[in-house]
């Protein structure tokens, strides 16, 4: 009987899933080069599957087009070449002009801007398969690569051709400057802009060769769309594949022109010495090998080249050098490559060319240690490359190699794998009942075949990713893992809806792994161009010399303050002119070492202050703490977590910065709301250095096919959230971020003095049930990955963070262009203006107390935060170590001239307009759990939300009650006698005084002794 009424349950729930038409249609999983569809199983049939998916309405991956176009017997048109002057354009939509002569060259169409678009008409005579060629030089702009896309006759020939990237050229602005304690100081980046003519290729280096277009015969309009960047084009040229010879042919031809191998040559290139780069954050490194050249037993030199920071597809170094005579050669090199049981890919020019094939991808297998590799063939026997006497370059790029196969595969499958996910959600809902029997392969008759495909697809890409590894890689593991999970799945179909969080995480790891296998890093040591079969140097270190490195540096770590950077000094006392300043800075290595850099270059000049740098673990409050206690405390703290400085404060530790000279216009770089969390009883202890932002995150190409606008207010998401249902896809929230609603709605967190959770007012119930409600009521997943799933377009819009503009930015190739952040919704005001109020974690600059140069340290602080020191600053940062660290200054106008997107620069302007963000009061760090509390009992447990409110402030008020009682400010009965957050003038600001050097002792030391690092707990 309970299985009658079951059947008739879910049939009756699949007729109104059809009504609705609300499905969705699996994509083409298969494995191989060219991507080929004989394992293409649909999930949906019928009226569902008429609806279409809007994943189908995207191009196709070039591999598919390609094998398509062979497989028609189109080949390239050898005998056609076709130049266009980039200035004889048939028309634009775009900032563009004429210019006689650019960069030594001319004329040229200058394209100032980085939006619109403009259009070449073009005849070809012959239909086939042609590159294009380009002659750019890059304009001044952001430091960023230049970004465009391509359309023939109005469409996307290929879904790569709507990303299609023209590199700057880098170099060293020269040596490394060595400090007072010997060691080497990373030298500044600089752009050398320069023509150059390259043929459109795979932004993400996934294929070999440059793009072949098919073009019939006729007139053709082709379409450059901008996206990033300004630029200028000299022409466009449409002309045959390159043809490149194997190396058995070009050495037939060495012997019919009688080349002879060279004797007693020997030519070594310092990797670290390169000529040009594509990217700035590719650079040298600090070599710990004993035979890294240049070998230095006592100093940290940058000897080594490249590593993790030269990965990505499409990054190249080029190296300048001289050859002593006319005849053949062989090359080899010392490279280290310990990260990828994979291999690892380079291809590699000479003077601009590729010499011949086996040159397109050149493998570098992993080894723990370092190694000399001759470029050989299988058999070990070296290549000999045909050199001229004189000066050569050498390139080598990154290529993704044989591996591309495997990552399609595996992007695939992960796209399939969403799509069933969202078929079973759709019909068994997202919290479906464990003991329904679904009868899923009766209700979606194409799950299990799907599946079945999915698992060999598995198999077969798990096999192709063992045959290349030195031994199986966690990938591969993963892979066999999912296809495992997958066959417990088809032997039990009723259990996939209670596993669809499983079937998640499988999505997760597919596409970790697959972004993973894009990485290619290589560390070099040199480069030997020498005669065929010369002896080479000995590239392995015994265990003798590295255990005589380890003693060495184990004796100089007692000598040695390897928390110190660059040039160290000793104290001075006396005047300004004379003083030398501790400042501790919270953050990574190289942050500080371009902050010292700054600082010798510009500060210490200008005041004569010299300043010692050390480096702490970010976040870790207990150095600074148990610092303070011992009367050891820097003058000035750098990149700390927001809630310290008021932690500090409180406990009479800090100087408050608003009694130095110039306080009010120092703090006009800033936002006024930016200042709230480092203020206390009437006094400003620090100030913010960079400023987090929430913001709306959106996939440009999946609402457009949906015929969704971005959504402007709260009011709009709701009405969005319908069709996203409909389609199977999801709105992103944050777990836990309460904040924009509450300002949005007019509440606050606490009351103006301070002392009591303002948490039971109206408006904060009404912005607690809207929050809520999200979850209870448009069943908004309350945990997910949004970054990866805005990748699989899962769920193409969401509010996120900084952080996931940065992973969005660099770790998500394949929708570049196709995304887009704007501020987050609001709540529209009766003058029609929207309230987007909300906040944003920071980090700050404070001064300790126990300074005795606080003049000095006032100094350092106003330039630290000064508009040009901080557009320095985060251009060098974004150079050194590229977009994953672009600086997110808190100095407003700072921010306008950093190297950031335009449209992105806009749209963090335009919320920060409305930014507040929540002010830190004593026992103010258990606020945000009690509110998660709250939460949990309304979403988790079904409680009233009032209700659940209401315990909240309870426990958020006794909380607050305790810590006034410990630290004195309130006294139980004596509310004549309070002392409040706004308490301002003379009196206040002399008990603060007073209070500050009566607590040194007890406040700071009973934390220390008691509760060390408590401070964390907000």
């Amino acid at each position: 009987m309970r299985k009658g009424i079951t059947r008739l349950a879910s049939a009756v729930t699949f007729l109104i899933l059809l009504l609705l038409g609300a499905a969705l249609s699996c994509p083409e999983v298969a494995l191989a080069q060219t991507q080929p569809k004989d394992e293409a199983v649909e999930v949906g049939t019928g009226a569902r599957a008429e609806t279409g998916d809007i994943f189908r309405l995207k191009e196709r991956p070039y591999a598919d087009v390609l094998a398509d176009l062979r497989a028609e017997g189109l080949a390239s048109a050898l005998d056609v070449d076709i130049t266009v002057p980039a200035w004889r354009y048939a028309a634009a939509q775009a900032d563009v002009r004429v210019a006689e002569e650019m960069g030594g060259e001319g004329p040229a169409l200058v394209w100032a801007g980085e939006e619109g678009w403009v259009e070449w008409e073009v005849h070809v005579p012959k239909s086939g398969l042609y590159n294009i060629e380009l002659r750019y030089y890059p304009l001044p702009g952001r430091r960023a690569s230049i970004q465009r896309d391509l359309k023939i006759d109005g469409e996307y020939p290929f879904a790569e051709a709507k990303k299609l990237i023209f590199q700057r050229t880098w170099r060293d602005a020269g040596p490394p400057a060595t400090d007072n304690r010997g060691d080497h100081v990373r030298p500044r980046q600089v752009e050398v802009p320069m023509w150059r003519t390259v043929r459109l290729e795979d932004a993400d280096a996934m294929h070999d060769r440059p793009f072949l277009f098919y073009l019939s015969a006729g007139k053709h309009r082709l379409r450059m769309g901008g996206i990033r960047e300004p630029i200028v084009l000299k022409y466009l040229r449409i002309c045959p594949g390159e043809q490149i010879p194997a190396y058995g042919d070009v050495l037939k031809e060495y012997r019919r022109l009688g080349y002879e191998p060279v004797q007693n040559a020997f030519v070594k290139i310092q990797a670290e010495d390169a000529a040009l780069k594509s990217d700035p954050t590719i650079r040298r490194e600090y070599g710990e090998d004993p035979l890294s050249e240049p070998i230095s037993h006592d100093h940290r030199l940058l000897s080594e080249f490249g590593g993790l920071r030269w990965r990505r597809g499409g990054q190249f170094v080029s190296w300048k050098f001289s050859v002593p005579k006319t005849g053949l050669y062989q090359i080899a090199m010392r490279v280290w490559q310990p990260w990828s049981h994979e291999p690892i890919y380079r291809e590699i020019r000479i003077d601009g060319k590729v010499p011949f094939q086996e040159m397109l991808q050149v493998p570098f297998r992993e080894d723990p240690g370092w190694r000399m590799q001759v470029l050989a063939d299988r058999c070990g026997e070296p290549y000999l490359f045909y050199l001229e006497e004189g000066e050569h370059t050498l390139t080598m790029t990154v290529k993704v190699g044989p591996i591309a196969p495997v990552i399609w595969s595996m992007e695939q499958v992960q796209r399939t794998l969403s799509m069933v996910g969202r078929e079973v959600i759709m019909l068994t809902g997202s919290n479906p009942d464990p003991n329904m029997e679904w009868e899923l392969d009766r209700q979606i008759p194409d799950l299990i075949p799907t599946l079945e495909s999915v698992v060999r697809k598995l198999e077969a890409t798990y096999a192709d990713l063992v045959r290349v590894s030195t031994k199986p890689s966690s990938v591969a593991n993963n892979l066999k893992m999912v296809a495992s999970q997958l066959k417990s799945m088809i032997a039990n179909p009723d259990s996939i809806p209670t596993r669809i969080e499983q079937l998640a995480n499988s999505q997760a790891q597919l596409g970790q792994g697959a972004l993973g296998l894009r990485n290619h890093p290589l560390q070099m040591d040199y480069i030997l161009i020498t005669s065929p079969g010369a002896r080479l140097p000995r590239a392995r270190a015994t265990i003798g010399e590295q255990l005589a490195r380890g003693v060495r540096e184990f004796l100089r770590s007692f000598r040695k303050d390897y928390s110190g950077v660059g040039s160290t000094f000793g104290q001075a006392g006396g005047g300004i002119g004379e003083t030398t300043l501790n400042v501790w800075i919270a953050r990574g290595r190289d942050w500080a070492e371009i902050i010292k850099d700054l600082i010798e270059e510009d500060f210490t000049p200008r005041t004569g202050v010299r300043v010692n740098v050390n480096i702490m673990p970010a976040g870790d409050i207990r150095a600074l703490l148990l610092s303070a206690v011992a009367g050891r405390a820097p003058d000035i703290a750098m990149g700390v977590d927001a809630n310290f400085p008021v932690e500090f404060a409180i406990r009479g530790a800090l100087e408050p910065l608003d009694k130095f000279p110039h306080y009010p216009e120092v703090t006009k770089r800033f936002r006024p709301g930016a200042l709230v969390p480092f203020r206390y009883r009437g006094a400003s202890y620090a100030l913010p250095e960079e400023q987090n932002f929430t913001m709306l995150f959106y996939r440009k190409d999946i609402l457009g096919e949906l015929g969704l606008t971005p959504p402007e207010t709260w009011d709009d998401v709701y009405g969005l959230m319908s069709t996203l249902h409909q389609n199977g896809l999801d709105f992103y929230y944050p777990y836990g971020l309460f904040t924009p609603f509450l300002f949005q709605h007019g509440g606050n967190y606490y009351t103006p003095d301070g002392l009591r959770s303002a948490l039971d007012t109206p408006e904060a119930l009404a912005a607690f049930k809207e929050w809520t409600g999200l979850y209870t009521s448009y069943k908004v997943p309350t945990i997910a990955n949004f970054y990866m799933r805005m990748r699989t377009g899962e769920m193409p819009i969401g509010i996120a963070d900084y952080s996931t503009y940065v992973l969005l930015s660099t770790a998500a190739p394949e929708i570049t262009g196709w995304w887009e952040m704007r501020p987050m919704p609001g709540r529209r005001l009766p003058d029609g203006r929207i309230d987007r109020s909300t906040g944003g974690t920071s980090r700050a600059v404070m001064m300790f107390r126990q300074s005795r140069h606080k003049e000095a340290a006032w100094e350092l602080i106003k330039w630290w935060t000064s508009t040009e020191v901080q557009v320095r600053f985060g251009t060098e940062l974004e150079a050194l170590l590229g977009v994953e660290a672009r600086w997110n200054s808190a100095n407003v106008e700072a921010l306008k001239e950093l190297p950031w997107p335009r449209k992105d620069i806009e749209a963090v302007l335009e919320q920060w307009e409305w930014f507040r963000e929540q002010p830190v009061v004593l026992g103010g760090y258990y606020t945000s759990r009690h509110v998660i509390n709250a939460w949990n009992r309304v979403v988790l447990e079904g409680w009233n939300p009032r209700e659940a409110l209401e315990q909240a402030v309870e426990d958020i008020d006794r909380e607050l009650r305790k810590k006034q009682e410990e630290f004195g400010v309130f006294a139980t009965g004596a509310g004549a006698d309070t002392k409040t957050e706004t308490e301002t003038g003379a009196e206040a600001e002399a008990e603060a005084e007073a209070g500050a050097g009566a607590r040194t002792g007890t406040g700071i030391e009973a934390e220390a002794g008691t509760r060390t690092g408590g401070a964390t707990g907000r």
